[in-house]
Parts: C-alpha cells; sequence; structure tokens
C-alpha cells in the first residue's frame, strides 16, 4: 500500500444559517438551483484561493449515498454539485468507483463515536487511484468520520493525495 500524503479539508462556510437551510433545501426539498450556487461558489474559492499557487486534483470523486438513500432521495446532493464542478474546472469526476456498501444512518443524529462506527467500512472500491490526486466533495462535513473513511479507502487504493472538498464545515 502507498500512503497518500495528507490533504486539507477546504469549506466553503461554517455550517449555519443561512447555509444550513440552503443544503436542507438542495437535500430534502429538490432545488437543485442550490446545487449550481454552491459549486459556482466553490468554482470561485478553488480557482481564486484554495487552488491559485497549486495544481487542481485529477479526480472529483463525491460521497456516495447507498442505494437505498439514492432511491429514498431521488438524487445524490454531492454528485450533482460535482458536475457542474467538473465541467468547469475541467476535472474528471468519478461517480462510479467506489460505493457506499451498507446502509448507514443518518450522521446528523449521531454522537462523534457513534458517527465512526456507523461509517466504519460503509464503502468498498476495486478502482486504482495510483500516483493520483484526489478530492473528495461532500455537501457538509461535521465530525469528518465519513470523509476520513472514504479518504481510507481511496489511500488504499493508491491515491498520492487526498484533499476534501465541502459547502459547509461544522
Amino acid at each position: 500500500m502507498n500512503p497518500s500524503t495528507p490533504g486539507h479539508c477546504y469549506a466553503l462556510f461554517p455550517y449555519r444559517e443561512p447555509v444550513v437551510s440552503m443544503i436542507k433545501k438542495l437535500k430534502f426539498k429538490h432545488d437543485l438551483s442550490y446545487a449550481n450556487a454552491l459549486a459556482a461558489l466553490l468554482i470561485s474559492q478553488i480557482k481564486q484561493e484554495w487552488y491559485q499557487n497549486k495544481s487542481l486534483p485529477d479526480l472529483i470523486i463525491p460521497v456516495p449515498l447507498h442505494t437505498s438513500r439514492l432511491m429514498e432521495r431521488g438524487f445524490n446532493q454531492a454528485l450533482e454539485i460535482g458536475r457542474y464542478l467538473g465541467r468547469h474546472l475541467d476535472i474528471a469526476l468519478d461517480a462510479r468507483s467506489v460505493t457506499r456498501n451498507k446502509p448507514t444512518l443518518a450522521q446528523s443524529g449521531l454522537s462523534k463515536t457513534a458517527r465512526a462506527a456507523n461509517m466504519r467500512n460503509a464503502f468498498s472500491c476495486q478502482t486504482r487511484f495510483d500516483g493520483l490526486s484526489i478530492a473528495i466533495l461532500d455537501d457538509v462535513v461535521t465530525t469528518g468520520q465519513t470523509v476520513t473513511e472514504l479518504s481510507r479507502i481511496i489511500s488504499q487504493q493508491g491515491a498520492k493525495h487526498i484533499d476534501i472538498w465541502c459547502c459547509a464545515r461544522a
């Protein structure tokens, strides 16, 4: 196993109003206009601040939803944001290589310890990412358990560097 270089967690906003309402409208009211708006803000930060003096990642991986959650919600909010980002930053978007293989509970109502247990072995991946720089994309990062577990899986598959991009961070 080739350990990846530790990355950085970049967040547009702290997780508080009015951002909380925007993300809830995106996720639970199916208002996809917020996906494009948040993506446009992400692009601005990525170009003007976060990656001003360094290369963009080779690949964006949106945090996958389990099929049951995807069926319930009808879409993956991270994927919707990622589509816009990938197109406008000219970065490949990979929404197929990593899967969520267990129907985890919603992280929002769990303690930090319970979140870690909830996410343990939640993802699987058979694709190799040897030598690639990856951006994991999620709408919200709270304790970081989801992106930590996903980073672990991607790192095991050979990624050289992993950053986290999110719209809001608690």
